[in-house]
């Protein structure tokens, strides 16, 4: 579940993975461009979050990672 602050920075549809593989499979089948952003991390279980470009940038603003 994302947190209604992320949900504030993300315009558009956020695709969740908790395997890079994954979300790097997703990427190269989206018909647009799209990037991974690593997520949050509750210190086992990492997020990447797969997002249009212009998401990705406003969440690298706000301190987030993109691979």
């Amino acid at each position: 579940m994302l947190s209604p602050a992320i949900q504030a920075i993300v315009k558009g549809h956020i695709a969740v993975f908790q395997d890079i593989g994954l979300a790097e499979s997703y990427v190269t089948r989206c018909v647009k461009p799209h990037w991974i952003v690593l997520g949050d991390n509750d210190g086992e279980i990492g997020e990447f979050w797969v997002v249009t470009p212009a998401d990705a940038q406003r969440l690298e603003r706000a301190g987030y990672e993109m691979i």
